[in-house]
């Protein structure tokens, strides 16, 4: 029975529900909104204000635990060095969810979650991943493999 446990299930297995909240946390942070069903939003809320929380801490251990939970390290440096300062004086309530109305194909209550300081020209920069260096044509040579020959021995060698 499951009287009284706290939290919504959205039908899925466990390890399904984290990615889920980790990937709409992460879109978050990313875009500065996003649109999404009611009820995810309400789930997802707390997670993502408890992480801007340890943003604003900023301690190392406080970014190995963002970034185990988001996983792009793009993202954590965004929130500690971009959204978390502008929440420096307020000690909580850094999200809003406004309701949009049913959704059009199966009448799901839709819900935007946003935060509730302008996150100004940081929301339309898109999050940039790690530059991957790029080697010059010149010095990349191509690779030649060994071609092993098979050992069969024929009847008469057996003998």
């Amino acid at each position: 029975m499951r009287k009284r446990v706290f939290g919504r299930q959205f039908s899925r297995t466990k390890n399904q529900r984290q990615a889920l909240f980790r990937n709409l946390v992460g879109s978050l942070v990313e875009k500065g909104e996003i649109v999404t069903t009611l009820p995810k939003a309400k789930a997802v809320k707390p997670q993502a204000e408890k992480l801007v929380t340890k943003a604003k801490r900023g301690t190392l251990t406080d970014q190995r635990v963002i970034l185990r939970f988001l996983g792009k390290r793009a993202l954590v440096n965004r929130l500690i060095d971009g959204i978390a300062p502008l929440f420096k004086e307020k000690k909580g309530g850094y999200l809003r969810i406004i309701r949009l109305g049913p959704r059009r194909g199966d009448i799901a209550p839709m819900a935007k979650l946003m935060f509730t300081q302008d996150l100004g020209k940081m929301a339309q920069k898109p999050v940039a991943a790690e530059p991957v260096k790029e080697a010059a044509p010149e010095a990349v040579k191509p690779v030649k493999r060994a071609v092993r020959k098979r050992a069969t021995k024929t009847k008469e060698e057996k003998k």
